[in-house]
């Protein structure tokens, strides 16, 4: 068993740059992994993204926003759980109101991810946990064919 109490953990920095801006208590978890968040107003979560594998969630805290999908997006605000299964919509947090979206946010994480980022057209292979993990991220219009440059192919 682990206790974290959130009024001891210091938030940092999670994400600064242009649009995208929030901060996070990283609350713990192996498999399971959990951080209390912190998105401003005006600003938004990651950049829109699909897992294929990994699993996230979210519970509202305090302040109002909105989840932005490729169909729309629907306001979410205290008492809030929104899910997003391995293979689902891609999705996005914006914050348009004036006060901080306060949130725990969850992960069911398994060591190998590919995201999709159909903003940008990227796709991002990450594999490993923490300081050692690695990501590749690539252009979806640089995609090949299987053989590709394989000799005798």
């Amino acid at each position: 068993m682990k206790i974290v109490r959130t009024a001891d953990v210091q938030w940092v920095e999670a994400l600064s740059r242009g649009h995208f801006r929030q901060r996070r208590k990283a609350l713990g978890g192996e498999k399971l992994t959990c951080g209390l968040w912190e998105l401003p107003p005006g600003k938004r979560s990651f950049p829109m993204h699909a897992h294929l594998v990994t699993e996230e969630a979210l519970f509202v805290l305090s302040g109002r926003g909105k989840v932005r999908t490729p169909e729309g997006t629907v306001e979410i605000g205290p008492g809030d759980y929104v899910s997003f299964p391995a293979g689902g919509a891609a999705h996005q947090l914006l914050n348009d109101g004036g006060e901080p979206l306060v949130y725990v946010g969850m992960a069911a994480v398994s060591g190998v991810d590919v995201v999709e980022y159909p903003d940008s057209g990227k796709v991002a292979a990450a594999v490993g946990a923490g300081p050692s993990r690695k990501r590749f991220m690539f252009r979806r219009a640089d995609e090949v064919e299987y053989f590709a440059g394989e000799p005798g192919a």
